[in-house]
């Protein structure tokens, strides 16, 4: 899961931002479902397979659920749960590079500042068509961005569309105002949050209508959809990049299938072709016997503390149970591929600071602390809130486990259906610690909406003058050097004040069969649908 978030104040008042905080973090809470609670690995860099592609042939690809909507408002971009169907539909505005991890344009032809993000133009491509023969013109852009903003849509998108003025200065130019102060990183937000665009001819028709009969400018168009079994996309013949054989494929038909084994065994047996996974024992095996193209991101699996509520509401809690666990003994143990964590940010990651890590297991100081804890009437006694799936809760299990071992700490797992799992979690936010999986192709706009102490995205609760400036520092530049200052010293209060635990790396990857190629990523690990092919 790619949990992005991103925040602003928005003109619409403190009501319609909790109404909007609300429906994009019920969105967060199914992309951590759609996850599955996959383990990590190493990150790496996505690589594209060498093979040229045929015209032509068919393919499939799985999924771990089927889409609850196929609109680009209420969908989740992460690119294990809907973000692969959404670029199939759309394509991309604009992307994350996965290697360089800058924004480059895709459908889009170009995004700038000339003022340090007071004020931004994009340019789009001349003689883009819609699937249904209708121009992609500013104004459609402009139409998904009011769409977007509106707090009726319910979009998981909204703090990001309702962060920025749009006007149509020609057919194929619009200009974008940040609200409130200038932004030079709101092309990573566009390219995160706002980069798939639906016709305007199917936004008319509701969102009764749009969610079940898409129409977009990508590579590929919805033909059928099985509800809870699959869906087959054929070619596009109006797509924009035909006049270079793109798409390669006639046709993708995705299927859903819960289960990571069985989807690997699925794809083993020549039965479908890919999967996108980030099941740190599945993506070690694949190495083995088919084919990974891996995403380097930064986040991975993380112990969110709810610091509103005892026991974590003291930091000395919070220290005890991290100094009492080890990440490099859960791979140990479990045997379930995860790369311990250091920090939040990965060990490639252009942003970490290698002398800012974690403090490592320290039993004897967190009993300590246990006991003093216990001393002043607060013991450490919590409920952890797990997805209800076999991975999070082997992991919650094997910490309760370990606590065990001390005295004063008295820890229960909470196993939750999703829907229940994302009332008390992102809704009611009644957790005292929660299990948090986060996909994160750039810090923004994701971090400062998690962690910025105003933002309504703020889940946890953390309020820190020190992670706000870094934030905010790091938001306000696009010198790289500044940026990595920036980010060093939110590694620092994230240290000092604990608001989480990072215990295993990110990672996402693709897991294909030997007869595909083309398989190249971008954002947070999501597939260019239209350079997929068959060698």
């Amino acid at each position: 899961m790619s949990a992005r978030i991103f925040v602003r104040h928005t003109p619409h008042g403190p009501s319609r931002r909790r109404s909007a905080a609300v429906a994009s973090l019920a969105a967060l809470g199914l992309a951590i479902s759609a996850c599955g609670g996959g383990g990590s690995g190493k990150s790496a860099s996505a690589t594209g397979s060498p093979a040229p592609a045929r015209s032509g042939g068919k393919l499939t690809m799985l999924a771990v659920q089927d889409s609850a909507t196929l609109d680009p408002f209420r969908v989740v971009n992460s690119a294990l749960a809907d973000e692969p169907r959404m670029a199939a539909l759309y394509d991309p505005l604009f992307v994350i590079d996965a290697k360089s991890r800058t924004v480059v344009p895709h459908l889009g032809e170009s995004l700038t500042t000339n003022d340090n993000g007071a004020s931004w133009t994009m340019k789009l491509r001349p003689g883009v068509v819609f699937s249904d023969g209708s121009p992609f013109d500013a104004a459609a852009v402009k139409l998904n961005y009011d769409t977007q903003a509106d707090p009726a849509t319910r979009s998981s998108h909204i703090a990001v569309a309702a962060a920025v003025k749009t006007d149509v200065v020609d057919d194929l130019t619009l200009k974008l105002t940040p609200v409130g102060a200038p932004n030079p990183n709101l092309d990573r937000g566009i390219a995160t949050e706002l980069t798939y665009i639906m016709a305007p001819s199917a936004i008319a028709k509701g969102p009764e209508k749009y969610g079940s009969e898409p129409i977009g400018a990508g590579p590929f168009v919805l033909k059928s959809w099985t509800r809870g079994s699959q869906q087959v996309f054929e070619r596009n013949p109006a797509y924009w990049q035909k006049d270079k054989g793109l798409p390669k494929l006639d046709q993708i038909t995705i299927k859903s299938i819960p289960d990571i084994k069985q989807e690997y065994n699925t794809v083993k047996s020549g039965q479908a072709d890919l999967f996108i996974s980030s099941d740190g024992k599945v993506l070690e095996q694949a190495k083995k016997e088919l084919n990974v193209a891996e995403s380097a991101t930064d986040g991975g699996q993380i112990v969110q503390f709810n610091l509103r509520k005892a026991p974590f509401d003291d930091v000395r809690a919070r220290r005890a149970l991290t100094l009492a666990l080890d990440p490099a003994d859960i791979p140990k143990t479990l045997d379930n591929g995860y790369v311990p964590a250091k920090s939040f940010f990965t060990a490639d990651s252009p942003f970490v600071d290698p002398a800012v890590t974690q403090p490592p297991q320290n039993k004897a100081e967190a009993q300590r602390l246990f006991d003093e804890l216990a001393a002043a009437g607060k013991k450490v006694d919590f409920t952890y809130l797990v997805p209800q799936n076999p991975s999070s809760l082997a992991v919650a299990e094997y910490m309760a486990s370990r606590l065990k071992e001390f005295r004063n700490v008295s820890m229960r797992v909470e196993a939750a259906e999703i829907g229940a799992y994302i009332v008390k979690y992102a809704v009611q936010r009644e957790f005292q610690a929660t299990l948090t999986q986060i996909w994160a192709a750039d810090p923004e706009p994701l971090l400062f909406g998690y962690w910025y102490s105003q933002s309504p995205f703020n889940i946890g609760g953390w309020n820190s003058p020190q992670a706000d400036a870094a934030l905010a520092a790091g938001r306000a530049s696009t010198d790289p050097a500044v940026r990595k200052q920036a980010y060093s010293d939110l590694q620092k209060a994230l240290v000092a004040d604990v608001p989480l635990w990072s215990y295993a790396e990110s990672l996402c990857g693709t897991i294909y069969s030997g007869k595909v190629t083309g398989v190249e990523s971008y954002n947070a690990g999501v597939v260019f649908m239209d350079r997929l092919g068959l060698k």
